[in-house]
């Protein structure tokens, strides 16, 4: 038994002390900021565009894909089969284009900490990523889509949306958005009144997902969440532990 627990012990050790680099996807066009905002952000990536695609290869060894703000880009690089079979972590899929806003943005001019839009995208950006890696394997973020409405991603999801100039105001964060922790120190009003605070709405979504953030009658946000690898193999643990224990006592 007590080399049982040992081994477990070291797998999830390892599974947590791997911590693979970023996966930036930048489809270009008039306001692409993505690149701008992980070095905002001081997060080092490897990039992929419409030129050089992400494949499943490139999701094995990341813990991390973010798709940048689109406005006519070319998102021809990201792959719904690949995405469907390739991300396995947490997902946050947000009609805020944040990489636009934060100090590096598009149309933020230099840094100035204290302009509260810029302040409030970085946050919301960092902990945006933050909440797409902690479910281990592969997680996704992907920000507003003015141009697709998301369409590159997998028909299996079930996501539904709808892009364009949609709103400033946020009304409100779900339970599920705040316990993710994507909303830790923002209220509704710092969300809102970016010059444009959204550019995409969900109206449908596959199971798993939850809605995070909703304006005057839009959804904003939405995510997935996956049980973390270590409580699955805890649990796995514990469903055998008492399968043994049964079994004993039947003796």
């Amino acid at each position: 038994m007590k080399r049982l627990i040992t081994i477990c012990l070291l797998l999830l050790f390892a599974s947590s002390a791997y911590a693979a680099p970023t996966l930036v996807y930048d489809g270009g066009g008039p306001q692409a900021s993505i690149q701008q905002a992980m070095a905002d952000l001081g997060i080092a990536f490897d990039l992929r565009t419409s030129a050089i695609p992400v494949t499943l290869a490139d999701l094995a060894s990341h813990n991390l894909l973010v798709i940048g703000w689109n406005l006519g880009g070319n998102m021809t690089g990201i792959s719904a089969p690949v995405l469907a079979s390739g991300i396995t972590g947490n997902i946050l899929l947000t009609g805020h284009d944040a990489d636009v806003h934060t100090e590096y943005g598009y149309d933020s001019g230099p840094p100035d900490p204290g302009d509260a839009v810029e302040a409030a995208a970085t946050k919301f950006l960092s902990q945006a990523m933050s909440f797409a890696t902690a479910g281990g394997g592969t997680g996704l973020v992907a920000l507003g889509d003015y141009s697709t409405a998301f369409s590159y991603l997998p028909s299996a999801w079930g996501i539904s949306a709808t892009g364009g100039l949609l709103g400033e105001s946020v009304s409100g964060f779900y339970q599920a958005g705040l316990d993710s922790g994507v909303y830790a120190g923002l209220t509704p009003l710092q969300m809102s009144n970016w010059g444009q605070s959204y550019h995409a709405t969900f109206s449908d979504w596959g199971a798993g997902f939850q809605a995070f953030e909703h304006g005057c009658t839009p959804i904003i946000t939405i995510g997935y969440v996956v049980p973390a690898p270590g409580a699955i193999l805890l649990g796995g643990i514990g469903v055998a532990l008492v399968g043994w224990l049964r079994r004993r006592r039947a003796l």
